[in-house]
């Protein structure tokens, strides 16, 4: 057997959460106060925290797997042959009859690259979804979630612990249900929205409250400013390199799958997050959330 084989086959990242169809539209401002909105280019992307979290990972070598649901329809086999064309192995992506593939509308600022989302109420599909197979999960794995199916995620964290997986965690923000799912979570990586949510104040309060909590590496994104980490009892900055941002849509996507691949692979921590810092960079230089084939 080849060795290079071998290491590939130890690198496996498993995915866990959201996959969707991206529509992503240029315009002038991202504003919603206006009754027409014009735009100057349109695409249409997979998408989805964790689904654009594990495109990266594979882009990085890893072994990369997505659980996750969307519908027996032309957008759901669209998802999954982009991801298999990036990598991604979609054998335990649960396709639905009864639920259809969930459509992101991203209205990404020209000038700017910031955006805003239009998305539907996925809590019904996402609590009807059947048992995910974990059967993947076993040593030498990295599982990441994003909250989305929260019972799914659950019983995927307590495999998990179960079996010595370090999980990476990626939360938009503080609410009840996200919570609640970060003390089985090693790397809480989470940007400043959940900063403001949780409460602390600012950001090294709020790493500091939360591994005093929780415990695990909590870390903080801060876009243009690279992340904070708390890592053994030190405040470590990783800073980015300067870019020209086009749209900043699945940036912190990309730190994920980067860190999580690096992890897999047996790199340190700090390793890990100064790879995931670069590679949140270059996702900014196109537009959505999904790296280029």
């Amino acid at each position: 057997m080849r060795v290079v084989s071998k290491q590939k086959k130890q690198a496996r990242v498993v995915g866990l959460g959201l996959c969707v169809r991206d529509d992503i539209f240029v315009v002038d401002r991202v504003g919603l106060d206006e009754p027409r909105i014009r735009y100057h280019e349109h695409v249409t992307l997979p998408g989805g925290m964790v689904a654009n979290a594990v495109m990266v990972a594979a882009g990085e070598g890893a072994d990369a797997h997505l659980l996750s649901m969307v519908g027996d329809d032309a957008e759901g086999r669209f998802l999954g042959s982009a991801l298999r064309a990036h990598g991604v192995s979609t054998r335990r992506l649960v396709r639905s009859r009864v639920h259809g593939t969930t459509t992101a509308v991203v209205l990404t600022e020209k000038r700017t690259g910031n955006r805003r989302f239009i998305v539907p109420d996925r809590r019904v599909m996402e609590r009807e979804a059947p048992d995910f197979d974990l059967s993947i999960l076993r040593p030498g794995t990295v599982l990441m979630i994003d909250g989305h199916f929260p019972k799914q995620a659950l019983r995927a964290l307590r495999r998990a612990r179960e079996s010595g997986v370090p999980v990476v965690g990626d939360f938009s923000d503080a609410r009840p249900a996200f919570v609640r799912l970060l003390p089985h979570v090693d790397y809480p990586i989470l940007p400043l929205d959940f900063v403001r949510g949780y409460g602390e104040g600012n950001v090294r309060r709020t790493l500091r409250a939360l591994h005093q909590r929780f415990g695990g590496t909590p870390v903080v994104t801060q876009g243009e400013k690279g992340a904070t980490a708390l890592i053994d009892g030190e405040y470590l900055v990783f800073s980015p390199p300067q870019t020209r941002v086009v749209d900043t849509t699945g940036a912190g996507d990309a730190f994920h799958g980067a860190f999580a691949a690096a992890l897999a692979k047996g790199a340190s921590v700090p390793k890990a997050l100064r790879r995931a810092s670069r590679r949140a960079a270059e996702a900014c230089r196109h537009l959505g959330g999904c790296p280029p084939l």
